[in-house]
Formats: C-alpha cells, structure tokens, sequence
C-alpha cells in the first residue's frame, strides 16, 4: 500500500481483518499509518514520479509472490497510471484506463465529460488564463473556485477551495490560484450545510460489476463548507438515491476498481449533484464503511486473489466515524464514535498523533518561534 495519512490508517486497520502481511511505502515514518502494528513500514524516496516506481519494482523482487497494489493518494495513482505496463507484471492492481485516470482527475476534464453525458453537475466555467475571467458573468455568485489538477493541493503549491461572495471576489482568487495552477473550475455554490454532503464508495472488477457499493453522509467538514471531512456516518436513508448515478457512472466510464463519488443535494430541486469524484484510490473517510460492513479494501483485496469476494451488503449499527477527538455533533448522540487514530489493539497511530503531532511538535513549533522572533521588551500579549 502506498501512503501513510490517515485515510491510509484506516485501510490497513480494514485489510488487517484479512491476516496478511501488509507493507505500507511512505516517505517517512511520521506519518498516521507509519505507527500501525498491523503494517510493515517500507521507507521511499518518494510517492509519485519514478522514486515510487523503482520502489515498487524493488520491493516486488523481494516478495514471493505478486501481491496486490493499493493506493491511497492521488499522486501515487497518476504515476502507477501513467507508468503501469511496468508496474501490471509484479502487482495485482485495477484500475481505469489512463485516459479515464486523466479524465477524472482533472476537474475540468471532469466537468466537461459529466455535461456530455448528462451527469448532474453544478454549473460551471473552466479558466486557464486572466483573458478568460469575463467567463464569471455567466455564473450566479457565490461561487466556488478551485485547482484543476488536486495534486497541486497536495503539494501545498494552491487552497485546495476559496469560496466567493461576489464576482468581483471570484475575479480576485481566479487571478491568485492561477499563479500556481495552469487551469481553474468556477462552479456556482450549492447552498446547504455539511450535513447535505453524500458520497458513494465503490469498488469494482476488471469487467466493470460492482465488488461492493457503501452510500455515506457527511456531517462535519474543516474548514466548514470546503474542507475535508470531520465526521460522517452511513447513509441508508440515500441510498437508493445514491446508487443510480454511481451505478450509471461506472458503467458510463467502464470503471474498475477502487473509486467514490461526492454529491450534495440541491436545496431548491432536492435532486443530487455529483460535486466530485475520487479515481483509483481509497477515500479519506473509507473506514466509516468498514465500520458498517462493508469492508472494501478487503474485498477488493479478495476478489484480485481469489476472483470472488463476499456478497453481503453493510449493516449500518449506529456508529459515526469521527477524524480526530473534538469533532463532535448533536446529531450523534445516540451513535458509538470511532476515532480514527486511536484503537486499543492498535495504539501507536495515536498516541503518534496525539502525543507529538498535535502535542510535542506544536509546543517546539512555539518555542523556535518565540526565539526567532522575540518580543520587544515592554511589549504586551
């Protein structure tokens, strides 16, 4: 498995179920899975480009036997993608075509290909120079504005979203992030709170038949509105709604493995509008399915193996899965939260987190700070 952030915790406590050896490949050691008893840790130059590709090919000379590639970021899946006629003889790995990766990665291929087939889809304009801002007039503030290409977020070069009150604010962060990114998607903001945040976690098989499907709600982002989630539980209540346009999509696409869709309901219509989707990676929040039954790591992980996994579908018990301590909602007071660094078999991830990352790392943060840049004597706060 490549990557080691919290989402990459989740999908090894999920494949532990299974008892086989787990290798995670990071960068570094500090990082949320890094700690996991249930992995072993494989250091690498890096998570994309050929340092990822030559560790991969590396490590598989050691193994005997071909064992299954599973990704967790958007990186990791670009290059894999781009280089995989090197990578599909030493591993097991499913995924989309490249040109499909492309599409669906990129939100303005993204954009345009979901108009062409009819997908609901917030209203849009795509941008890629300064001349082409006049294309805001044609949209409805507020609006929300962000970088084509997500990988650029992940390397901390653009916001991952900036939200605009008016035109004239849109016109502003356009100019910003195109500083940084070649291509921006404008999109009219749909009204609603978190809570109006669905997604549909999948995977699929080689010929494109559902291994298994989980319909999920968001309760809690950070930052609100924009950010990533915080909080979220199953969404039996959507599911139905949910699983039309999934199922549509993947046979539009001829998707395999594994994959998600966000939406967001339309306050006005009530209908669901596909805001994003995620290709060739677990997602952020893939635990909370586990969490329901619906184990999908694990089964994709079964199925490339033994060429079948279960059939059964999730239970939903009434438990919500929750990033960090602290985010907590009044809506979830009936339901059992699972924090996502910490279980009792499996320590480390959290007292990793909690203990340096949030604890000691902060503290010495402050104190270089407070040496760097002393206070003025006299002053004050």
């Amino acid at each position: 498995m490549v990557g080691g952030s919290l989402n990459a915790l989740g999908v090894v406590r999920s494949l532990s179920r299974g008892h086989m050896p787990i290798y995670l490949l990071e960068t570094t050691r500090q990082c949320a899975a890094g700690w996991s008893r249930h992995c072993e840790f494989v250091a690498i130059p890096a998570i994309d480009g050929r340092g990822l590709i030559d560790s991969l090919v590396r490590l598989a000379g050691s193994l005997p036997c071909r064992p299954v590639l599973i990704l967790t970021s958007d990186q990791s899946v670009n290059s894999v993608s781009v280089w995989r006629d090197e990578i599909e003889p030493l591993y097991r790995i499913n995924l989309p075509s490249h040109e499909t990766v492309r599409v669906l990665a990129d939100k303005t291929l993204f954009q345009e290909f979901a108009e062409r087939h009819g997908f609901a889809v917030p209203r849009s304009v795509c941008i890629s120079e300064v001349a082409g801002l006049e294309l805001l007039d044609r949209l409805r503030p507020p609006l929300i504005i962000k970088p084509a290409d997500k990988t650029l977020v992940m390397r901390g070069l653009v916001d991952r979203a900036v939200r605009a009150r008016t035109t004239a604010e849109a016109r502003q962060a356009v100019v910003r992030l195109l500083a940084g990114a070649p291509r921006i998607i404008v999109q009219e903001w749909i009204d609603g709170a978190d809570t109006e945040l669905y997604f549909s976690l999948f995977s699929c098989d080689c010929d494109g038949n559902l291994i298994g499907l989980f319909p999920g709600r968001k309760l809690r982002c950070c930052p609100p509105d924009v950010g990533t989630t915080m909080l979220c539980v199953a969404a039996p209540e959507a599911a139905a709604e949910l699983l039309e346009p999934t199922l549509r999509f993947i046979a539009q696409v001829g998707y395999r493995g594994l994959g998600s869709l966000e939406f967001k309901r339309e306050p006005r219509s009530g209908r669901m509008v596909i805001i994003e989707p995620t290709v060739g990676r677990t997602d952020w929040q893939e635990e909370i399915a586990t969490l329901c039954g619906m184990n999908l790591p694990l089964r994709t992980y079964l199925h490339a193996v033994r060429g079948h996994a279960p059939r059964n579908g999730p239970t939903y018990p009434p438990v919500a899965w929750c990033a960090s301590a602290g985010f907590r909602d009044t809506g979830t007071a009936q339901l059992r939260i699972v924090d996502g660094f910490f279980r009792w078999g499996d320590p480390l991830p959290a007292l990793y987190y909690y203990g340096y990352e949030r604890g000691l790392l902060r503290v010495l943060r402050r104190v270089s700070a407070a040496a760097l840049y002393p206070k003025p004597v006299g002053a004050k706060g």
